[in-house]
């Protein structure tokens, strides 16, 4: 991370929240297991439709989490949130370590994954966007997410090559080793200074942040229109979980997993470093769903060693669009309970969304993994027809 990006001539506690929460952001997915977990299950015998089941398992119970922890971050402490956050992440992977080829260790190690994001999901966007506003430099927002995200792709960059080395010599120790960076993320979650919210946040009880939530989702026009852009869009985090499938079909060898993911990561690393360029750009919420549209097709169409090139461009391709969609929304939220509407979205984005994994995997089975790409390539492409109809609506 270099110095540029905490800004100067600003007060000292803000350069260093922003560094421990860059720090804390990317360490959070600094993940040595995630190159290789599904090919991990795979070469631990389970099949296809069975990993599609765990990670259906995955949003669900993610799914379940999600708007009761976004309202403990509003009513209770979110840098303490943060620190047990990767705790919990870790439970997971110590699961899988010892699971063999349990399928139900599987299970549970992914609930603990999901409640270790629960606490994360709306908790970081929330105190990073109050943080700024307390500083007075809220209209910064969009640069300083979208520096976080390209920290965040280079950690999952470097995770995947040292994931795929550390596979290499023996798979169970990319499962071990990938607790050591949630154990360094807790200790930077611990260094975060929460801002004091104001009186009117403090007495709002806990069931309360709840319903506010869910009337402003209900009462806020632009945040229902970035939801369904953030739903259409959605399928592209689905589909990679069965990228190391694909890897393994066109022949990639084991090894170059982590150097595939490295690749891909550090490339949208690029596209959300820059997405802040394009704020103003209005057509570019229209234009890029098409372009990932059309790049998915090639996938299909051509599947090979090639086509996992253009695979990594369609999804860096989609990182500027989340990027702006997600500073739009913080700045679009006007009442005081912030991490639960930005839970409460992804709950309905979760809930819309959490069968898509096993639809894909049926897909597969019927007419082979490739054609998983093509599914994933019309829905954006419906998504850029609808955003080009609904320009009105941003």
């Amino acid at each position: 991370m270099s110095s540029a990006e905490v800004p100067r001539g600003v007060p000292a506690a803000y350069r260093r929240f922003l560094t421990y929460f860059y720090l804390t952001n990317s360490c959070y997915d600094l993940i040595f297991a995630y190159a290789v977990y599904t090919v991990f299950f795979r070469l631990r015998g389970l099949s296809v439709l069975q990993i599609s089941v765990l990670l259906t398992w995955w949003s669900l119970s993610g799914l379940v989490l999600e708007i009761p922890t976004g309202a403990l971050a509003d009513r209770w402490n979110r840098r303490g949130m943060l620190m047990i956050a990767p705790l919990l992440k870790a439970l997971c992977f110590v699961t899988w370590y010892l699971a063999g080829g349990n399928f139900y260790l599987y299970a549970l190690g992914f609930l603990c994954w999901s409640l270790g994001y629960s606490f994360v999901s709306g908790t970081g966007e929330a105190l990073l966007y109050d943080t700024l506003a307390h500083y007075g430099r809220r209209q910064e927002y969009e640069r300083v997410l979208g520096h976080a995200a390209s920290y965040n792709y280079l950690a999952l960059a470097v995770a995947a090559i040292l994931g795929g080395l550390l596979a290499s010599i023996r798979l169970e120790w990319a499962m071990l080793f990938s607790v050591l960076p949630l154990l360094c993320t807790a200790l930077f979650a611990s260094k975060l200074q929460e801002m004091p919210r104001g009186e009117s946040a403090r007495k709002v009880p806990y069931l309360r942040h709840i319903r506010l939530a869910l009337r402003e989702l209900a009462d806020n026009h632009l945040l229902r229109y970035l939801s369904i852009y953030l739903l259409g869009i959605s399928i592209v985090g689905e589909l990679d979980e069965f990228d190391q499938l694909y890897y393994q079909l066109v022949g990639l060898p084991l090894p170059a997993f982590g150097v595939v993911f490295c690749i891909g990561a550090s490339i949208s690393a690029l596209g959300a470093r820059f997405a802040h360029r394009l704020k103003g750009t209005a057509a570019m919420l229209s234009l890029l769903p098409f372009v990932g549209a059309v790049l998915l097709a090639l996938v299909w169409r051509f599947p090979g060693i090639p086509g996992v090139g253009v695979l990594l461009l369609a999804y860096a391709v989609m990182t500027p669009a989340r990027v702006l969609v997600e500073s739009r929304i913080q700045h679009g939220i006007t009442g005081v309970s912030r991490a639960t509407v930005t839970s409460a979205i992804t709950f309905l984005l979760g809930a819309l969304t959490f069968g898509v994994p096993l639809l894909l995997g049926l897909i597969a089975h019927v007419w082979r993994l490739p054609a998983i790409y093509l599914t994933g390539g019309l829905q954006l492409a419906g998504v850029a027809l609808w955003a080009c109809s609904r320009r009105s609506d941003r």
